[in-house]
């Protein structure tokens, strides 16, 4: 151990091997207690002093670990009298802004993205069908409301069209598979959105609105007959269709072309 009461780490023979800095050792175990819930949600960390001494580092190492948490959305620092740092449980929303950076600089297209939901959404409703026929029907033909109530208007259609094929993978009840693509569905409402808006723009779209619609509800009457064949197979057949219309319509358009705007 070293004198601050920090981990030393040796050198590999014939290779050099980075040594974290202090700060870096001391953002680490506060990471782990706020993922491990030991810090939850709206606790306030320890005052400066009694960190500095539990960990036996200096201000400056202190404050730059917190600056390190901070940058990762699990603390916020107040000011003022009662200010201080408050933990903030693990967001979705911020591994979401750090996967559209990575996407935007690989160049991902649009199309990629839905091509992903075609492979994950027909598989979804099959389970969805299979598990949830009694309590998905509802939800769903909730968002078939919100489509309607949004039919004049290109973008918020497509977005709502975008937030039913969402909604069908989260119900599949995955977790691990509704938060990967959780991270994508800004992405996914926003782009089918222009997708909708970009068509409406060139011609009459409105009757391949109304046979999505339609198609939707097909899906809700096999998911409520536990029909997980004909749910799988419908919205697969579904998916292709809609995938050959966008290719009119968005082409070349990339992620960072939607988050731009």
């Amino acid at each position: 151990m070293a004198r601050n009461g920090l981990p030393k780490y040796a050198q590999g023979t014939g290779s050099h091997v980075r040594i974290p800095k202090a700060a870096e050792i001391v953002s680490k175990e506060l990471r782990n207690q706020i993922v491990r819930g030991i810090l939850k949600e709206g606790d306030s960390l320890e005052a400066e002093g009694s960190l500095m001494e539990r960990f036996g580092v200096s201000r400056p190492t202190l404050r730059e670990a917190i600056r390190i948490l901070e940058s990762e959305g699990l603390i916020s620092i107040s000011r003022g009298a009662r200010g201080g740092a408050v933990v903030h449980s693990p967001n979705i929303n911020i591994a979401a802004r750090y996967i559209s950076c990575l996407l935007q600089a690989n160049g991902t297209t649009l199309a990629d993205v839905y091509r992903m939901h075609m492979l994950v959404e027909p598989a979804a409703a099959r389970i969805v069908a299979e598990n949830f026929k009694k309590t998905a029907p509802d939800i769903l033909r909730k968002c078939i409301e919100d489509s309607r109530a949004k039919f004049d208007d290109d973008f918020n259609f497509g977005m709502a069209a975008a937030h039913f094929r969402n909604k069908l993978i989260e119900l599949a009840d995955i977790p691990t598979l509704s938060l990967l693509m959780g991270m994508l569905n800004n992405i996914f409402e926003r782009y089918w959105g222009t997708v909708t808006a970009t068509a409406g723009g060139q011609i009459d779209n409105a009757p391949d609105k109304r046979r999505g619609l339609r198609s939707l509800e097909k899906l809700i009457e096999y998911i409520e007959a536990g029909d997980g064949d004909n749910a799988e197979a419908h919205w697969r057949k579904h998916t292709t269709t809609v995938e050959k219309m966008m290719r009119n319509w968005l082409p070349t358009g990339k992620v960072i072309d939607i988050l731009d705007h």
